[in-house]
């Protein structure tokens, strides 16, 4: 009411105010009354003096009776003038009650009541729409309110969990179960047209997150509420918030943390930047889970009103389990998933590779050949159980542990020369340590090992240094490039397509529509799951 009818506001508050002098009164008339009479000797009407000061009382005890009749009157116009917006605050409970939900589905879903005033208060003090029929409000605002949950709440959310949550809003929007548990969802595609059906095309039911980093930083968080990054293991998103700044002409202090030292300088960017008004970034903050909970989630509650109003703190860290509580409660969250893809995994794996290790080309041609494997088995993590049986626990560690095996190799039956000879290399032990060691050391199903020493012992071989040797059998698979500098290997994995085929994996084409299928299918059961829950609380 503040926002949408401030003169209604005020006059209740007025009301309620003059309610509480009067009763306040009207007691006080009482008391005086049974003074007067107690100091009575004898009969009362035979004390005049008694009489009209009982007179007198009632007189004004009538007068005071009047106004808070009257103003009971008036409280019950602006009451009704209230209840107009009643509808509004209903949408207001069952969206937070399902906020409270998604907890069933994740530990990264943390949403508080304060988390969720902030979003309705955007929504009341942007709305520059007015009108003085509450009920020709309500869909505006019942509009705006659910964009801006949408596009807040979205980008703290995984894939699939979006979709689970648009179709739980919309059964808020419409009233109506839009998809239920009964319901056999063939595709995402069908998922996306029920949730277009009811918000429309343009509704931000992803989120925005990282691609609308300046927006977030600016409008929805404060020098009080940080901004969590939460991404998968190898997917570094402190370049995102480092360009931003840039651009922004804002100076920004970094820190990698994991250490003693670290937390020392990170506590010491914190205490400066607040008072000036600058930025922080802490890096890395999966490595110091403990720190985060007993240290920074103490500081950050200290600041208060105290911090500059510009001051800004972005936190990264790998989607962990270990991430305090406290933490994801205070932090404005955004979850930053890594791109699908060999060319992704590829580029995430070079990223990691410091330019010193390119020392020649042979050497190089291995590392790419390394890549692509590491990018295959990644890739068909995502097509459980076709890709594999088990969800096996494959990093970046193991790639970056695989150069160090490959240089060891070739180190030994090469020795440190620039000009190696392709056919003298350790074929044979190199794909051994790799089948057996590196990767095959996760892997407990046959068929899945069998997967496995298929795609490197197929990829592994000499004739992988000869022109347009192709990486797959699938038709249209990409052949390595003719020379294998650094800046060659680059420019390889630029022209890949952002999306591959599953044929590339050695799946059949039919792998996607399936992967599909099994995603839409989780989404059914994940919004069961949540209505459940809301149905017992």
């Amino acid at each position: 009411m503040e926002c949408e009818r401030p003169e209604i506001e005020k006059q209740r508050n007025d009301i309620l105010k003059l309610q509480g002098e009067q009763n306040v009164k009207l007691r006080g008339l009482e008391e005086q009354m049974l003074r007067e009479i107690s100091t009575v000797k004898g009969s009362i009407l035979d004390d005049d003096r008694v009489v009209a000061g009982m007179e007198r009382l009632m007189t004004e005890g009538a007068q005071v009776e009047e106004q808070i009749a009257k103003s009971a009157e008036v409280m019950a116009e602006v009451e009704r003038s209230i209840g107009t917006f009643e509808p509004l605050s209903l949408i207001c409970k069952q969206l937070f009650v399902l906020l409270a939900g998604m907890r069933e589905l994740d530990f990264l879903y943390e949403f508080t009541a304060q988390s969720f005033m902030s979003i309705l208060w955007t929504v009341l003090k942007s709305n520059t729409i007015s009108s003085s029929d509450g009920g020709e409000r309500i869909p505006v605002l019942k509009a705006m309110l659910f964009q801006e949950v949408a596009s807040r709440v979205g980008r703290g959310l995984k894939a699939e969990d979006k979709m689970v949550f648009a179709l739980l809003l919309a059964r808020i929007a419409t009233g109506q179960t839009i998809i239920d548990e009964r319901h056999e969802a063939s595709s995402t595609d069908e998922i996306t047209f029920l949730i277009d059906q009811a918000f429309g095309a343009d509704f931000p039911w992803q989120g925005k997150g990282l691609n609308n980093l300046k927006d977030v930083t600016f409008k929805d968080i404060t020098s009080t509420v940080p901004c969590l990054v939460c991404s998968a293991p190898g997917h570094d998103v402190s370049g995102r918030v480092e360009a931003m700044a840039k651009s922004e002409s804002k100076e920004l202090l970094s820190i990698a943390m994991g250490s003693a030292e670290g937390y020392k300088t990170a506590e010491t960017f914190i205490a400066t930047a607040s008072k000036r008004g600058t930025w922080v970034m802490l890096k890395n903050c999966h490595l110091c889970a403990e720190w985060l909970g007993d240290s920074l989630v103490k500081i950050l509650q200290s600041l208060n009103a105290f911090a500059h109003h510009d001051f800004r703190i972005f936190i990264t860290s790998e989607i962990s389990p270990k991430l305090p509580t406290a933490l994801l409660q205070m932090s404005d969250v955004i979850v930053a998933e890594s791109p699908t893809g060999i060319k992704a995994s590829l580029s995430r794996f070079f990223s990691s590779v410091s330019s010193e290790r390119f020392r020649d080309n042979v050497r190089n041609r291995l590392y790419l050949i390394l890549g692509w494997v590491h990018g295959v088995i990644q890739e068909r993590l995502r097509f459980m159980p076709t890709g594999w049986s088990e969800q096996y626990e494959f990093t970046e560690a193991d790639a970056i542990h695989a150069l160090d095996v490959i240089d060891s190799l070739v180190d030994k039956a090469c020795g440190k020369r620039q000009n190696l000879d392709p056919e003298k290399l350790p074929w044979e032990a190199i794909r051994a340590t790799l089948c057996k060691g590196v990767f095959g050391g996760r892997i407990t199903n046959d068929s899945d090992q069998e997967i496995l020493d298929n795609l490197v012992n197929q990829v592994f071989v000499p004739k992988a240094f000869d022109v347009d040797f192709s990486l797959a059998t699938a038709e249209g698979a990409p052949a390595l490039p003719e020379g294998s500098s650094k800046d060659e290997l680059f420019a390889w994995i630029d022209s890949l397509p952002s999306h591959n085929p599953p044929t590339w994996i050695g799946l059949d084409v039919s792998a996607e529509i399936e992967r599909d299928k099994i995603v839409a299918e989780n989404v059914v059961r994940k919004c069961g799951i949540v209505t459940r829950a809301l149905s017992d609380d």
